[in-house]
Parts: structure tokens; sequence; C-alpha cells
């Protein structure tokens, strides 16, 4: 056992405890000890035929001996039968899956039979001890999602069909399933819930025409816990189409991902996550128009399955494409008017999205070489779906959004577990690889937004520039200009952005964007995300896609709400100075070390805050709109408006034929 786990790479521990090891070859030992020579054992068995001969004629001697042999003699036959309908059952099952193990998988897993994953082999003592509440927390931080109600949760689970009846009429018109391309699927595990995985490969085999599916390969990157050893190896016996690679060292996901990819056998690539359940129809939208167009990838909606309630929301989604904030940080964003209009408003139809989540889509193997792969300088995991994306749209290529594929992904409860310093570090470093390579001019956008960035040392980046040169890609302004143009950037839509540094050296912080919460002030780290904000033309101020709003029920709280474009609580007015002036309340912004707050504007310093990036030309627009509303004039607007007043004031005297004093 020791060396098949060892073998395996899982540091498995012997499965008795010394005491117990120690009670059986005692008893062992003692048993043999007692056992009698061959002789002994001759003359009791001669004795013991004996004394059944004499039993048996006392027996037959009874006049009912016949009543009482029928019925033996019946009990016999029925226990007979039992055994040889039982063995041929046994018998007829294994024939059946050698023949067609595919066929006989899915019968076996047919929702209609729910079935689970027996986790009592897994659970530490110290798990079986736990008080219940305890044990379900705990269970609950392993994976930051909700452990116990997995195991509970069938892994051969129904679900509901969530296509819209324009996707089930564009089904038949797609490629039949006899003539898909080969495919591989690729999975990618570390320290991954054995329910979770399970539910994963058997949605895959439950909607997913098998005559297509080449293979799944499952990329375990050094998994640790000992169910994903010998335990996981007896559950995948049972999947002819599941090929597992286990690396012998942490890999990470992006590099992982690239040794799956090269192991495929398959044309077209597919890659998911190993928490996920891919639903009715999911996979022929998918193939279908990678066959039809090769350097189209194609992403499925991601619906969302509950972390805590393990339920899946099959809606939504199909209003939505990737975007992303100058911090390089991946976004959902609401579709423009045009893109609606270019679908011809129908919600079937394709979306062109400039990025993509990068968990789960399809690629043509071909391409997926030809456009570079993943970078392999990059590591473990973020940065990578930015990457791909900028370089599928920049060199020849497209992202769409197929709305009539759906897979459900289980999001982790955000904030939970933190990152390592090693991957914190690695996510630096990748994400400046990509600012290097592909943003051009717009470098200093992300720098301005994540300074701490400046001084992370990217790597060596020459063959991804060569790659770029070789591919002939266009320009990032080519793909703001033509791909995203409703992007909103510096000196065209935003006058102020980047990091917001006010009294004590504390930075503006949205704490988690969580509709309602305070927003506070923390320890500036300049790597963006929750410390970047940005200021718009309109007088509004973001983080993320969340706008800051006075609180109407504490005229002194600030707060973080979903942006209604209406003004009131959510309007702004930045001073030359660098104050911020709520529209509503006419208080300006501060903090008490902890939360900002609002208080009666005055000269103090305490009031002043300052961004990292700044336009002098869209500040001066800004200050032509909003003056008059807020009562702010500039010095520059001052100078002006008393040199109108001069030349008013001459003009006026004149006319009267009055003498200037």
């Amino acid at each position: 056992r020791r060396k098949q786990e060892k073998s395996s790479g899982i540091n498995a521990e012997w499965p008795l405890r010394p005491g117990t090891t120690f009670a059986i070859v005692f008893v062992l030992r003692e048993l043999f000890r007692s056992m009698p020579t061959v002789s002994e054992l001759r003359l009791k068995f001669l004795t013991l035929r004996h004394y059944l001969h004499q039993q048996l004629l006392v027996f037959l001697a009874r006049p009912d001996a016949p009543q009482i042999l029928k019925v033996v003699g019946g009990v016999a036959v029925v226990i007979a039968v039992f055994i040889v309908w039982n063995l041929s059952s046994a018998i007829a099952a294994v024939i059946s899956y050698h023949r067609d193990p595919i066929s006989y998988l899915r019968e076996f897993y047919n929702p209609d039979t729910p079935r689970y994953v027996d986790t009592s082999a897994f659970r530490t003592p110290e798990h079986k001890i736990m008080d219940f509440d305890a044990y379900k927390n705990e269970l609950f931080k392993l994976n930051q999602y909700n452990t116990y109600l997995s195991d509970k949760t069938p892994i051969n689970r129904k679900t509901k069909d969530p296509r819209s009846e324009g996707c089930r009429m564009r089904a038949r018109s797609l490629t039949p399933d006899d003539k898909l391309a080969p495919t591989s699927i690729i999975i990618i595990m570390h320290n991954e819930e054995l329910s979770a995985l399970l539910r994963t490969l058997i949605s895959i085999l439950n909607n997913t025409p098998m005559n297509s599916l080449k293979e799944i390969i499952l990329v375990d990157d050094k998994s640790n816990r000992f169910e994903l050893g010998s335990q996981l190896d007896k559950e995948l016996r049972q999947f002819p189409f599941v090929r597992l690679i286990r690396n012998s060292k942490r890999e990470g996901l992006i590099r992982s991902r690239i040794i799956g990819a090269k192991a495929a056998v398959g044309k077209i690539l597919i890659f998911l996550d190993s928490h996920v359940e891919a639903l009715e129809g999911w996979y022929q939208p998918i193939v279908s128009r990678i066959m039809e167009d090769p350097k189209t990838v194609v992403c499925p909606i991601i619906v969302s399955i509950d972390h805590t309630t393990m339920e899946v929301h099959a809606n939504g989604g199909t209003s939505v494409w990737g975007g992303f904030d100058w911090d390089m940080k991946f976004t959902w964003e609401p579709l423009p008017p045009r893109e609606n209009q270019r679908r011809g408003f129908d919600d079937a139809a394709p979306i062109r999205s400039p990025t993509m989540a990068g968990g789960l889509f399809g690629m043509d193997k071909d391409y997926f070489f030809e456009l570079g792969a993943y970078d392999p300088g990059m590591k473990i995991w973020g940065g990578e779906n930015m990457e791909m994306s900028f370089r599928i749209w920049m060199c020849g290529g497209a992202i769409e959004i197929n709305t009539c594929s759906f897979v459900g992904h289980i999001f982790r409860k955000p904030g939970m577990k933190q990152s390592t310093p090693v991957e914190e570090t690695a996510l630096q470093q990748n994400v400046k690889r990509v600012v290097e390579v592909w943003l051009d001019d717009y470098k200093e956008a992300f720098y301005n937004a994540a300074p701490s960035h400046r001084n992370v040392a990217e790597g060596d980046t020459v063959s991804r520039t060569l790659l770029r040169q070789r591919l002939k890609c266009r320009s990032f302004s080519w793909f703001l200009r033509e791909v995203y143009p409703d992007k909103p950037r510096p000196g065209r839509d935003f006058i102020a952005y980047g990091q917001v540094r006010g009294p004590g050296d504390q930075c503006m912080d949205s704490m988690g964007i969580d509709p309602g919460r305070r927003v506070g002030v923390y320890a500036c780290h300049g790597k963006g995300y929750a410390q970047f904000w940005k200021f718009h033309l309109n007088g509004v101020l973001m983080n993320g896609d969340h706008c800051l709003d006075g609180d109407g029920t504490n005229p002194r709280n600030v707060v973080m709400f979903e942006c209604h474009g209406l003004g009131g609580n959510q309007q702004w007015f930045l001073t030359e100075d660098g104050r911020i002036q709520h529209a509503g309340s006419g208080k300006c912004l501060t903090h008490d070390g902890r939360f900002l707050m609002l208080l009666d504007c005055d000269d103090d310093e305490r009031f002043v805050w300052k961004f990292n990036g700044m336009s002098e030309e869209l500040l001066e627009k800004f200050y032509v709109i909003y003056s008059k509303q807020f009562g702010y004039f500039t010095k520059k607007q001052k100078e002006e408006n008393k040199k109108k007043a001069v030349v008013s004031t001459q003009s006026g005297h004149y006319g009267r034929g009055q003498r200037l004093r």
C-alpha cells in the first residue's frame, strides 16, 4: 500500500493505528500456537464423520423424515436459484460493461437513481469527534464552499435544461453528433473535493455525445489529500475515457494546461475547471462553431452553483460579456447597445466578447499551439486569461460566448482564502508580462492603477515579443478602437484614476465590493483591485463596477452601491486642491482612520486626496460642466470671469455715454 501511494505521489498514512496492528498480530500468533497437528486433525475429522453418520441414520428412521426433507430441499432450491440469479446478473453486468462501457455507465449513473460518494474513509479522526456545526465549518474552510452539502448531493444529479426556445431551435441545425470533430476535454485539479470532481466527470458523461468525445485528460497538480490517491484511482477505473496524469511536482494551472494540451489526441480542446457541471446541450454548440471557424475561441455561459446551497442557478449570463479594468482585473460588464444591435437582438446569437474569464473555453488544437499556447514564463495562475484574450483578438482570432451552451461553476466564497506570498508574487509577475508585451502606449494607465508593479521583475519576455512579431499582431490601440470601443479609458472618460491617497498616508479601499457596505481606508499597497478608483467625467467615483454613494440613512457614512447613473448620492466634485465634495450634502470626504465619512468642508489637510493619474484637459472640461452646480470656480475661471466682468462693465458704461473710472 505504501509503495503504491508513493508511486502515485500521495503522502498517505497506514490506515490502521499502531495499537490495532499489534492486536491483530498478537491474535494471529496465538491462533498458530494453538493449531493441532495433522494426525490430530485427521482423527477429529474421522470422529466427526462417524457422529454425523449416526445422526443421519437416527433422522431417517423418523416417520416425518420425508416431509422434512421436502421442505429442506425446497428451501435449498430457492437459495440456489437466488445465488445463480445474482451471479448471472453480476456476470451480465460485467459482460455489458466490457461490450459498451459508456452505455453501461450512463445507465448506472442515470439521474433517476441518486448516487453518492462515501466520505467516511477519508475524514480524519479529528473530524469524527467534532461538534456537527464545527465539522461543517471545517469542511467549508477546506474548499471555500459547502463541502458537507456537496458530499450529500448526488454525484449524478439531474439539472434543469437552461436553454431558451431559440437555442433549442438552433440545436436542430448544428452539426450531427456523429460528425462532430474528436475532442479532448482537459481538467486541472489540485486538492479538489472528490464529490465535486466526480460530479464534473459524470455531468460530462451524461450530457456529451460519446462518439465525439475522444478523452477527458485529468491533470493532478501534485494533490496531497488521501482521497485523491488510491481512492481516486479506484473511482476512475470505471471511466475508460478518463486519462489521469499526475505531475511529479507542483506546476500550477498554466503549465498544467500546457501539459494536458500536449498529451491530448483530439482535434479540439475544451478546458474546464474541476468543480463544474456540464448542463444539457452544452457540448454541441462549442464544437460546431469551432469546426466552422477554427480561429474562433468559444466560451460557454457560466452559471453559478451556489457555494452555500449547491443549487444550480441556470439562468442569466446572456446579457453580459467579458471586460477588464486597468489594473488587469477581469470584469463582467453589461452588453453595450451596439453589440445587441449586431446580434439582431437575438438572445440565442453568440456574443463577441473582448475578453474571457479563462476557466472554461474551447479551441482548435492546431490553432492553440500556432497562437503560442500559454505563456510558459507565467507561474501558477493569474493573468493568463488577459494575455490570451489580447493575443487572440490582436493576432487575427475572435472570442465568442455561445449563449446556447451552459456550464455550472462553483464560485468559492470570496475572502475566505488569502493568497500565499508565492502566489501573490506569481500573479504580479504574470500581469506585468501581459502589460509589457501587449499594452503598448497604455502601459502607464496600468502602472497608475497598480503602481506597485513598476518594481516587479517580469522575467524574460523576448520570446513572447518575437511571437507577436511573427504572428503580425495589431496594436493595443486597434484592439480598443475596433473590439472594445466602449471601454472607458484615461484622458477620454475619467479625469482622475488609480490609487487615492488620503490623510495619514492611508488609501481609499472598497474593502471588498459588497453593496451597502461602508468604504474604508487601508495601508496603500499599490496592487489596484480594492484600491483602484476612477473619477469619471460625469462625476461618479467608481471601484470595479460599483459607485461610491453617500449613505441616505446616515449622512456621515459612505458606502458602495451599484451605479444607477442618476447623480444624487453618487455625484461628487473634485476641487483643484484635491477635496472631494458630495453633491447631495455639500460635505467633504475624509476618514476616521478606519472608514470614510462626510464632514463640513474647511481648509484642513484632512480633506485632501491625491490620485495617481490625472488628466488636466478633462479636469478643465469637468469644471466647465459642474462649477456652477457646486458654486466652485478654479483660479483660471475666476480670472476669466473677472475679465468678462470688466469687459461687460466697459461696454455697459460706454453704452450709457458715461465716463469710465
